[in-house]
């Protein structure tokens, strides 16, 4: 009998040992997260004034996410201009309810021309200017458009289309 189990074992431990080994390699293999390989193109105008810019950026998306208890869809788009031009950087955090209560949009746009910024919330918010966002998924990316003004009155005429969007990590998480 104690033949037969060390033989089991000389059998199959190998097969084990090589089983946890892959995955532990796995385990530990750097992870490339799809919002650091992001292509992200912006134009249009803002204050009258065009501007566009190209280059890696973050955008993601979650189906299923809640802001102050409300269910609702989320998308953010982060971008960084490599080098000078009319864009500098750009913010963009979009929850949509599933209530089909108003959007709650976050813009904020650093350009050569100046910094510019819209803030709606729910009903009763402190709202900073006015913005509609029209979303066009495209494959694993897609475009937002987004119409508004500042509460200045400035308008903002912009396209964000994202190569991908990866995913969204829980607050707190």
């Amino acid at each position: 009998m104690h033949r037969i189990l060390c033989l089991i074992a000389v059998v199959l431990l190998p097969g084990l040992a090589g089983q946890a080994a892959a995955q532990e390699r796995t385990q530990l293999a750097p992870s490339t997260s799809a919002a650091e390989e992001i292509s992200v193109t912006v134009g249009g105008k803002v204050d009258g004034k065009k501007i566009s810019g190209t280059g890696a950026g973050t955008c993601s998306h979650a189906a299923d996410a809640s802001i102050h208890g409300v269910s609702a869809s989320l998308w953010t788009v982060q971008y960084a201009a490599a080098k000078d031009g009319s864009l500098k950087q750009l913010s963009l955090t979009l929850w949509r309810p599933k209530d089909e209560g108003p959007d709650q949009l976050s813009l904020t746009i650093d350009a050569k021309s100046g910094s510019y910024r819209i803030e709606t919330g729910k009903p009763g918010d402190d709202a900073k200017g006015e913005g509609l966002v029209t979303i066009l998924p495209s494959g694993p990316g897609g475009r937002l458009e987004i119409s508004g003004k500042e509460s200045s009155g400035k308008p903002i005429q912009i396209t964000i289309d994202c190569s991908a969007f990866g995913g969204v990590q829980p607050e707190g998480n």
